[in-house]
């Protein structure tokens, strides 16, 4: 069974590239437009989603709010945060917040994001 990964981003046409790509790469792909979608899809897929791919700036609720209400849910969740914005601060803040890692868009090599997401993914079912 191939490993769920929840990519939530307010860029319709990212997640829609996303959701290809990482199809392409073995992923099952649960997509949500923003934080309050993703915590709906959460609360409901959450025994199979093994990683959230959560973009940091969003207008309903940011990546930070979006992973304080995820740890809510389940205080294991595992995610990765997206960003556009390079800033080491943010970066610092976010792996602070818990995220296992912070990737940079746009994205320059989407095997290696899948490759990320799958050691993950790896971690929450070990």
């Amino acid at each position: 069974m191939p490993p769920e990964v929840l990519v939530v981003d307010d860029e319709p046409l990212l997640l829609q590239m996303l959701g290809l790509a990482l199809s392409c790469h073995g992923f099952a792909v649960r997509q949500a437009g923003g934080g309050r979608q993703a915590l709906d899809l959460y609360r409901q897929h959450r025994e199979s989603i093994r990683v959230v791919l959560l973009d940091a700036k969003m207008p309903d609720l940011d990546g930070r709010q979006a992973l304080a209400a995820l740890r809510e849910i389940d205080p294991g969740v595992r995610c990765v945060f997206m960003t556009g914005y390079a800033a080491d601060s943010l970066v610092a803040e976010l792996l602070a917040l818990g995220a296992e890692q912070v990737v940079q868009k746009p994205f320059r090599d989407l095997a290696a994001l899948a490759g990320t997401l799958r050691e993950v993914a790896a971690r929450r079912a070990g």
